[in-house]
């Protein structure tokens, strides 16, 4: 006969698996990744087989029988989602909740996340750049939600480095990476004005970029973090020729008034000498 016992813990059982296959499902939403789809689909026919059992098992054999492997089921998806080596599948489970926690004051998790899935070097560049996006919001007049979405843009805008085809983390992100990134974050609720930053963060000034977009046509957030994105990677040389060159690409690559204020942050205005 068929007892409480094994049923509630099947059903227990079932409920975390089918949590998980939700959980798999979303990252699969969110990245395409097929390894998500191929989770979500065993963690959901695990439990249904077994629960489907239960009207022709009167003595509980069958059913009994079925709970290791549901439960291994349940266990093997929860080593997966928590394993850190399989870039799409990481982004598409924890970013949402990474982005949530970073909007709520606790930065650490999204760091995290940044920092596995692009390596420490550029990790630290993206928060370095974020930094100076964040310094030049309060001089350019940037609202304070406007500047939150930006500086998370300016953390986030090589995030589809690891998922593009054969790419290596690296800054800057390629077009093709960009769009990726902006692709994914359209798809995390609140981030639609992050999505545009990202995506239009490659345009020129002039209206030579990808987009073709020039001048004020781009939006502030992406000329900001475009200027932010040069100036730190050009640091890496000193900060003379960081200045210099966005110096250079002041009116052409750059906003000359992003510009203007990030020299001027650094005490050099844009007509003076390289120091």
């Amino acid at each position: 006969m068929l007892t409480a016992g094994p049923l509630v813990a099947l059903l227990m059982l079932s409920i975390a698996a089918a949590y998980g296959a939700w959980r798999f499902w979303c990252a699969h939403a969110l990245t395409g990744c097929r390894l998500a789809l191929l989770a979500s689909g065993i963690s959901l026919l695990a439990p249904l087989s077994a629960l489907s059992l239960i009207p022709l098992d009167r003595n509980g054999t069958h059913v009994q029988a079925s709970l290791p492997a549901v439960g291994a089921v349940a266990a093997a998806g929860f080593v997966l989602s928590r394993t850190r080596r399989v870039a799409p599948l990481t982004l598409g489970l924890w970013l949402p909740t990474a982005v949530g926690q970073w909007r709520q004051g606790q930065p650490a998790p999204l760091s995290s996340l940044i920092e596995t899935l692009l390596g420490p070097p550029a990790a630290a560049h993206a928060s370095r750049t974020a930094a100076l996006a964040e310094s030049l919001a309060e001089p350019l007049s940037i609202a304070r939600a406007d500047a939150d979405d930006m500086v998370l843009a300016a953390l986030l805008h090589a995030l589809g480095t690891p998922l593009a085809p054969a790419a290596a983390p690296s800054c800057p992100p390629a077009a093709a990476s960009r769009a990726i990134a902006a692709n994914v974050l359209r798809r995390v609720p609140g981030c639609q004005p992050v999505a545009a930053a990202i995506a239009a963060a490659g345009e020129r000034w002039d209206g030579s970029g990808p987009l073709g977009l020039s001048g004020e046509a781009v939006p502030v957030a992406a000329r900001i973090i475009a200027v932010a994105d040069a100036f730190d990677r050009a640091s890496e040389n000193g900060l003379a020729p960081a200045r210099a060159a966005i110096r250079q690409g002041s009116g052409t690559a750059y906003d000359p008034v992003v510009v203007s204020e990030l020299l001027h942050m650094f005490r050099e205005w844009p007509g003076a000498a390289t120091a």
